[in-house]
């Protein structure tokens, strides 16, 4: 993507409240202690003009206190697009990978205290997803509640794209005065790190990508079956675990029972303080977000067989505990760098086709299948150069997949390891989409500490077993 070489030339006027942040940072960290630093760097709004307009972008460095610290911080790339990290600092600061090193965690451009945009158009989802709407009507309703964010975005004059956000993290690099960075990526965030590996490879030591979305793959080319592919390896690992099978048999089958009898009776439970009508679309999401995570994996049998029971209180209970995956990303900005990045395209006959001959090609995913809808109506400032083109580079690369992983699978690890040099592809099993555990965090400080030796993944094979009780 993008301007490689103005980048250094054009006047960045820097706000730092350094001296403030020792005494009280503003943001919701309470473990804040004097070597941090906490503050706000002032960024070209449009980096492709010459002008005096700004935006802000929020950040949080948390110094390492070790005898041992190196000069080279872990910076943590947020994934998305338009997930949101320093509201929650307290969490994001207990996956610093090495304690050698400085932590930063920032707010990328629109997201939280980074000049929010839109705030709370996520939520709007949830109330689209309350009520009983085919994928038609969901689309018309999103497109109704976008209207005030997209007559705003009119008259907003920022930048969104990735190739932006990579400038971005260039200037927050600049005004901390780091010579180089490790980074630290998941999702979205994988790509922002290959692009900004592409474009400052000078200033980028080591990089640490979970969740693959490189560049040159499409989003919705493939979200059908992706999630179809996955969804499936449940039903088959459950039915070849003597004790799966047993507690839940023929899992598919009563599951598709069930399904079928949704259209003409969904199930209305109070989900979130909100009457909550889930129709063949809503499940289908909702099982989509129960296959990012290890835990919600091995729950999906006891959760099927909780909707084919219509058990309205552990179908809430389960819904409510991954529920706030789906409201911690900023909707606006996620649409403006999706917008940015892949075009105003005619996606929907890809998605169609992706989806045929799939279980679920009559219905569908419920919102995923109105994105290429409202970007295509979706209001963006425009970026000189973007080009979603196939990453190269020679910096040290832990690659990270999730092998039950339904938006971003293996495969697509696959095809950014192609063109890394010193890239290392490690499968986990068992786990879904940006695996974080115990393996992963000894995986990731053996790498910093030495990035180009080869690691041994034996423990992503072994790390993670279902009890599927």
């Amino acid at each position: 993507m993008r301007h490689l070489f103005l980048i250094a030339f054009i006047l960045i006027t820097l706000t730092n409240c350094e001296s403030q942040a020792r005494q009280a940072c503003a943001l919701p960290y309470s473990n804040l202690q004097s070597e941090d630093r906490c503050g706000f760097v002032e960024v070209p709004r449009n980096w492709d003009i010459e002008t005096d307009e700004t935006t802000s972008l929020g950040y949080l460095v948390i110094r390492s206190q070790s005898k041992n610290r190196k000069d080279d911080p872990v910076v943590f790339l947020q994934g998305g697009p338009g997930g949101n990290v320093l509201d929650l600092a307290n969490i994001y600061s207990q996956i610093n990978l090495d304690s050698d090193r400085d932590f930063i965690l920032y707010d990328q451009r629109g997201v939280g205290f980074s000049e929010e945009l839109c705030p709370d158009l996520n939520l709007q989802l949830l109330e689209i997803m309350a009520l009983d709407l085919n994928i038609e009507e969901e689309i018309a309703e999103l497109k109704k509640r976008v209207q005030s964010c997209t007559d705003y975005l009119k008259t907003d004059p920022r930048q969104f794209s990735t190739a932006t956000n990579a400038k971005d993290l260039e200037a927050l690099r600049q005004h901390l005065g780091y010579k180089q960075l490790n980074l630290f990526g998941g999702s979205y965030g994988t790509r922002l790190g290959l692009k900004y590996m592409e474009l400052y490879p000078n200033h980028v030591r080591s990089a640490i990508l979970s969740g693959l979305f490189p560049p040159e793959i499409r989003m919705y080319d493939h979200l059908f079956s992706s999630f179809s592919h996955s969804f499936n390896k449940m039903f088959s690992d459950c039915a070849k675990n003597s004790k799966c099978n047993t507690n839940y048999p023929n899992l598919k089958t009563e599951f598709l029972k069930f399904y079928s009898s949704l259209k003409a009776k969904p199930i209305q439970i109070f989900l979130n303080g909100t009457n909550f009508v889930l129709n063949q679309q809503d499940i289908l999401l909702f099982i989509h977000q129960m296959l990012y995570k290890d835990s919600t994996i091995e729950a999906l049998p006891k959760f099927i067989l909780a909707l084919k029971n219509r058990d309205k209180k552990y179908i809430a209970g389960t819904i409510n505990s991954f529920l706030p995956r789906l409201t911690l990303i900023n909707l606006a900005v996620y649409y403006s760098i999706m917008t940015a990045d892949e075009g105003r395209f005619n996606n929907q006959a890809k998605l169609n086709k992706d989806s045929r001959d799939l279980l679920f090609a009559d219905t569908g995913l419920s919102l995923f299948s109105a994105d290429p809808e409202v970007i295509k109506i979706w209001p963006s400032v425009n970026v000189e150069s973007n080009p979603m083109q196939p990453v190269k580079s020679n910096i040290p690369t832990l690659l990270i997949s999730g092998e039950y992983d339904p938006v971003t699978p293996p495969s697509n690890g696959d095809t950014a390891a192609k063109r890394l040099r010193l890239g290392q592809h490690v499968i986990f099993s068992n786990d879904g989409h940006v695996p974080i555990n115990t393996c992963f965090f000894s995986l990731a400080k053996q790498f910093l500490d030495n990035p180009k030796a080869e690691l041994n993944g034996n423990c992503a094979r072994a790390n993670t077993k279902f009890n599927w009780d």
